[in-house]
């Protein structure tokens, strides 16, 4: 059990009383002791604090703050001696016994019941007594449950951790204010079925993978998402504050310890740092989408800096949005990906208040911060300082699919540096942390070596933090990426949700009549796919396209992989008489437009194309007969769309105004193919495209394994 106040040591004391001198006096009413009142208005903490400095000006750098504050702590004593011998001399003038704090009862009635206690309270049994490698070795358990409106779900559970689901209603964790507020968002009197379902399933802190986003719901999860944070933020600035009023109370009475009659208050309530909420988001139009659900559910009547966000988060002044005006000629998603700003480089920090909050607070002040990938790498190693990240205890990572198409490795740095041990203090006032922060394992007791410098506290000394962290990981479809993300970097000894996934495929999206083949090739271990790829589709693939004289001509060669696209391209280079051009997401807008006007004249025969570029740009290449697919696309409408390409008139969806190809001639089915390559480890890609059930049986996971070659290769056709 932690100590009791009368029982801590004088350092504890000293950092304590230093922590609350700013705190709300007590309330009217509360009897005081004159002297005692007396002698904490007069005696200035902050000279006893530079008393000490200058007795230990001589010392060591790694103990110094130490013997400061031992010697800060000597000098407490003294002083609290001398009060002691007046009190003993005018007994007339002690504080009498203060009234019973209601708000301790309330709170002590109230923890066994409230999730929000259960999972990050002081002694959460979550992590009560656990080794780091009995942690890591915890088997995780797999078993289905039906939520409502989100579907069937994957649930893992830590083997030997007990769970217990709260006896309240998932609601219940929301403060009254925050629900009248989302209802009268949507203008309902009710919570609408979809974010009710939302927050039911975030309201168990349970980390939460969910990688089948639609357009029409991701508003919806945004805006439960949002409440969920900030009804989490609110709730730990809440318990901050009225635990510094308790110890107002006593540090302003004749004796530290609180009369026998008073149960006690726990008042480890913080991290190392304040920010709380992580938000990861691929582009500034997002960011702004995010803060503006943030800001409805702060309850803030006064925002600073608000006008100033917006403007710097949407369009300039002046400008339009020609992809708005122009939606018609995109895709739906391409438009809602990528109108307003796409600056993909930004952070901010939001503090929150009880009355106000403050827009690109700075981080060590802010309660949530929202950012790219990008954006807060370029942040830590510029300032060469992570710390931040210290004590997030939700992160969101909203749009993983666009991240992807961005650059993962941002991603990865991040996850890398989320719950790290700080490598300085920032002010913190560590008798005040939550053990598991502290503690290589659970403790019951805070330790009073301070500072708690990386000496005291090396960086190998696992923190429990990690292990209780919420996460939720937004995405449109789930990639092998993601998946390990999944697996590596989310360890909620609470338990993971993941949605789970069936697909009937986008080949009824494709024109009948144009001939799909799919060949399947033997990938081996995974570390030789990429090889064994480059040498199937070298080696087979395309001389088997330039033995055939429609498709030794008007060919698209696209590539998902920029890496692929790169080792492709320097080998058709060295191929001699081999026509072709190639379009990047790196290639200027003006060799765009002369690789294309050259493909559709036949004056280049091949096209290579990345999918990043289709991406970013969603251009409609015209020109096309056969359409060769180095791997499966990630995004499998991409796949229904080249192949539709020859059958879209210039007005059609995808279609940019400019184009240099004239009207669509008539096209015969017969002379249209597509080609695609792929192995075992694009199960993920290929179910979203023919359809799950397919999908296994061509990768060798069927009933007919032994019928399809399950060890070999396979050939399949669609038409």
């Amino acid at each position: 059990m932690v100590k009791p106040m009368n029982e801590q040591s004088p350092a504890v004391k000293l950092l304590t009383i230093l922590n609350v001198q700013s705190a709300k006096p007590p309330k009217a009413g509360k009897k005081r002791s004159s002297s005692a009142a007396s002698s904490a208005s007069s005696r200035d903490w902050h000279a006893l604090a530079r008393k000490a400095q200058k007795t230990t000006k001589h010392d060591s750098a790694p103990s110094q703050l130490g013997s400061k504050l031992v010697r800060a702590a000597q000098l407490l004593e003294h002083e609290q001696e001398q009060d002691k011998d007046k009190d003993e001399q005018q007994p007339e003038e002690r504080e009498q016994e203060p009234v019973q704090d209601e708000e301790d009862q309330e709170d002590a009635g109230a923890a066994e019941q409230d999730v929000y206690a259960r999972h990050w309270g002081p002694e959460t049994k979550l992590v009560e007594g656990r080794e780091k490698d009995e942690v890591d070795s915890l088997k995780w358990k797999k078993s289905k449950t039906v939520l409502k409106q989100l579907g069937e779900m994957q649930l893992f559970h830590a083997d030997g951790v007990d769970v217990d689901e709260p006896k309240q209603e998932g609601l219940d964790l929301y403060a009254a204010k925050l629900k009248d507020k989302l209802k009268s968002t949507s203008s309902r009197n009710a919570i609408p079925p979809s974010q009710e379902a939302w927050l039911r399933t975030l309201s168990s802190y349970r980390d939460v993978l969910f990688p089948k986003v639609t357009l029409e719901a991701h508003d919806d999860i945004r805006t439960a998402s949002a409440m969920h944070a900030m009804n989490h933020v609110l709730k730990t600035r809440t318990r901050i504050l009225k635990n510094n009023e308790h110890l107002s109370r006593i540090s302003s009475s004749k004796t530290p310890s609180r009369p026998s009659s008073t149960p006690a208050r726990s008042t480890l309530d913080q991290g190392f740092t304040r920010p709380k909420v992580l938000i990861l988001a691929p582009f500034r139009n997002s960011a702004l989408a995010w803060m503006q659900h943030l800001l409805n559910f702060s309850l803030a009547t006064n925002i600073e800096n608000y006008p100033r966000f917006v403007s710097e988060y949407s369009l300039p002044e002046g400008a339009t949005d020609k992809l708005v005006e122009n939606r018609e000629q995109y895709p739906e998603d391409h438009v809602e990906t990528f109108k307003g700003n796409i600056d993909d480089s930004f952070r901010v920090g939001l503090k929150v208040t009880r009355k106000a909050a403050k827009v690109f607070a700075e981080f060590y002040q802010a309660d949530v911060i929202v950012a790219s990938p990008l954006g807060l790498r370029t942040s830590i190693e510029k300032e060469d300082d992570s710390d931040f990240l210290s004590s997030i205890e939700i992160l969101i990572v909203d749009q993983m699919d666009v991240m992807l198409m961005q650059n993962w490795e941002h991603v990865q740095f991040v996850m890398d540096r989320l719950n790290k041990l700080p490598e300085e203090a920032h002010g913190c006032d560590f008798s005040r942390v939550k053990p598991w922060y502290l503690d290589g394992k659970y403790a019951r007791s805070i330790p009073l070596s301070f500072p708690p410098s990386p000496l005291i506290f090396p960086p190998t000394l696992p923190r429990r933090a990690p292990y209780l962290r919420q996460s939720l990981l937004l995405s449109s479809h789930l990639t092998p990426e993601i998946q390990s993300l999944f697996a590596s970097s989310l360890h909620n000894l609470g338990g993971k949700l993941k949605a789970s996934l069936s697909y009937d495929g986008v080949l009824d999206r494709v024109p009948r009549g144009v001939r799909q083949v799919w060949s399947r090739f033997e990938a081996g271990e995974v570390w030789e796919e990429d090889d064994r790829r480059f040498e199937w589709f070298t080696t087979k693939t395309l001389p088997a396209l330039l033995k055939s004289a429609i498709s030794s001509s008007q060919t698209i060669i696209f590539v998902p992989s920029y890496f692929d696209f790169v080792r492709l391209k320097r080998y058709l280079t060295k191929l001699d008489d081999f026509s072709f051009a190639s379009i990047s997401e790196y290639t200027p807008t003006p060799d765009v437009s002369r690789a294309r006007g050259a493909f559709f004249s036949g004056k280049k025969k091949f096209l290579l194309v990345s999918e990043r570029f289709h991406f970013f740009r969603r251009y409609r290449l015209r020109g096309a007969k056969t359409f060769v697919f180095y791997s499966p696309p990630d995004h499998p409408s991409y796949y229904a769309e080249f192949l539709s390409f020859p059958f879209s008139s210039p007005s059609a969806p995808s279609a940019l105004a400019g184009n240099p190809e004239a009207d669509p001639a008539d096209v015969d089915e017969s002379e249209l193919s597509a080609h695609v390559v792929f192995s075992k480890y694009d199960l993920m890609k290929v179910e979203r495209i023919v359809g799950t059930r397919d999908a296994r049986r061509m990768v060798g996971l069927g009933q007919d394994d032994a019928a399809t070659g399950a060890a070999g290769e396979g050939r399949f056709t669609f038409v």
